[in-house]
């Protein structure tokens, strides 16, 4: 009897095991949505994000951005909030550039998202950032719902 038990317990432990092992490499994606098209689906949002923010147009950011959004900025201030169009005057950009952008999807319709932006001021100063985001799909579309931006030297 006693051996049956040790036997139990030993088979529990590996099936148990197993399941940590394999924790979190399977993740499930909602509406079929394949890494490829959630990936493209993101980066032509948060492009139109970046064109809002150079044009001072608030009109994405509120088509785009979460209303409980959150954010850690590069200037180092936390906000909640969709960003206003007075944050947008007051960090205004000529132009960017995103590069190295990746999308990784962490559970059903949510994604981490980083990515390297250079951006150029309008008295053409250049700052280079490191993005991550958070991203959810609410109502069918893509919407950043967290931000953190870090300055690069």
């Amino acid at each position: 009897m006693r051996r049956v038990l040790v036997a139990v317990l030993v088979l529990g432990s590996i099936v148990a095991a197993r399941n940590l092992q394999t924790k979190g490499t399977q993740t499930a994606m909602a509406h079929n949505d394949s890494p490829a098209e959630m990936t493209e689906a993101i980066r032509a949002r948060l492009t139109t994000q970046w064109e809002g923010w150079k044009n001072q147009d608030p009109r994405p950011n509120e088509e785009i951005v979460v209303e409980d959004f959150q954010s850690f900025s590069a200037d180092g201030l936390h906000r909640t909030g969709r960003p206003t169009r007075q944050q947008m005057a007051e960090q205004p950009i000529a132009g960017y550039k995103l590069s190295e952008f990746r999308a990784l999807p962490v559970g059903t319709d949510e994604a981490l998202v980083t990515y390297f932006v250079e951006i150029k001021t309008p008295d053409n100063v250049e700052h280079h950032m490191y993005s991550g985001e958070a991203w959810v799909k609410r109502g069918g579309h893509w919407k950043i719902r967290g931000f953190s931006g870090t300055l690069m030297k």
